[in-house]
């Protein structure tokens, strides 16, 4: 039996969907630092790459699209790294599983 694929438009995995990634740490006209940022390589700046997926994962996408995701889930946290504040929370849907 075949397993049937779709391609879809899904979220580099590179980039994370960010569409440009740091480059390297240089510091500006002031002394002040900054870290600058160019085109995600392996999707173009766009934030979004293609892929194939089997119909049972693409039913189950279809399937998320439609849930109001009424119940939801936060998890993880907020850290503090370097003077640096960042998190890694993840919203998540209780009823479908989706990471929103």
């Amino acid at each position: 039996m075949f397993a049937t694929m779709v391609q879809i438009l899904d979220v580099c995995q590179h980039c994370q969907g960010q569409a440009f990634v740091p480059v390297e740490e240089t510091t500006d006209w002031k002394g002040e630092r900054y870290i600058r940022h160019a085109p995600c390589s392996l999707c173009g700046g766009s934030g979004k790459e293609t892929r194939w997926v089997e119909l049972p994962e693409f039913l189950l996408m279809l399937e998320q699209c439609k849930c109001p995701h009424e119940r939801t889930v936060s998890l993880g946290g907020f850290h503090l790294t370097g003077g640096d504040v960042w998190d890694d929370i993840q919203e998540t849907c209780s009823d479908c599983g989706q990471i929103l």
